[in-house]
């Protein structure tokens, strides 16, 4: 059984967490203030901690780093919550290495598919592509699920849409960063497929001005045909939730993104 820990100063809000993820099977502990909660994750060590940002004692980006230091907490993952819509958090929540940010007020239904997310897919790996660390997924919307597919390979774009087209998706094709930085922007898809390597910028740029400008996280899949180690690593930072490197089977990308979006 996962176990999750809810660092939480509102008592109505974390007992509501609380009941809601113990009927999806998981074990929580609550926790009001900061030193609670470092002291429960400790005591506990649970899978995942929801830590809100502003806490008593300390807020929650102070427990995240003593929750990275302490040996016997540097595994868990962490999901955070926060009231303010300032877009430097997510910087700071990333540098940290979140799983997640989500925005308050937020549906149950949101948080419970986060908390999946994160537990289910953290580093499962399967076949070339590897599932990093996850951002909260939209609630599920009647219609097709929208796809940006940003790589300047106009050949290798015109596959992907063919091949998300037929698996029911509804697609947008850019070719260079300024305009996949704009079409995500507008139309808002609910995951993207990002080349590395592009013109007028790169991919990681891009992933970084998707965060900031847009208050709902969208779940980015990387596609790179270097083989530069650091690339991985890169985009895990970034919050990615999968890294294909070229070529790759288009059975096991479909896979990722079907896992991602249904």
């Amino acid at each position: 059984m996962k176990k999750i820990l809810i660092i939480e100063d509102d008592p109505k809000i974390a007992f509501a967490l609380s009941v809601r993820l113990k009927a999806q099977g998981y074990s929580t502990w609550t926790a009001e203030d900061a030193v609670s909660g470092l002291r429960l994750a400790v005591q506990n060590k649970p899978d995942l901690a929801i830590i809100d940002i502003t806490l008593p004692g300390g807020n929650g980006f102070s427990v995240a780093e003593q929750l990275n230091k302490m040996p016997e907490t540097r595994g868990i993952a962490l999901i955070f919550a926060t009231a303010t819509q300032d877009a430097a958090l997510r910087r700071k929540a990333i540098d940290l290495g979140a799983r997640g940010l989500i925005r308050k007020p937020y549906e149950a239904e949101t948080l419970v598919q986060s908390v999946k997310t994160v537990l289910e897919k953290q580093e499962f790996l399967h076949g070339d592509v590897q599932y990093l660390t996850s951002t909260p997924v939209a609630n599920k919307k009647t219609g097709p699920r929208k796809i940006l597919i940003v790589e300047d390979d106009e050949q290798i774009a015109l596959g992907l849409a063919v091949r998300m087209q037929s698996a029911g998706y509804e697609t947008t094709v850019a070719h260079d960063a300024i305009a996949g930085l704009r079409k995500a922007v507008e139309q808002r898809p609910d995951l993207v497929l990002l080349d590395i390597s592009m013109p007028a910028g790169d991919g990681f740029g891009v992933a970084e001005r998707i965060q900031l400008r847009i208050p709902v996280p969208i779940p980015i899949i990387f596609l790179t045909a270097s083989k530069k180690a650091d690339l991985r690593k890169r985009a895990e930072n970034l919050g990615a939730i999968g890294f294909f490197e070229k070529p790759y089977r288009a059975e096991a990308l479909l896979t990722a993104v079907q896992r991602a979006l249904n």
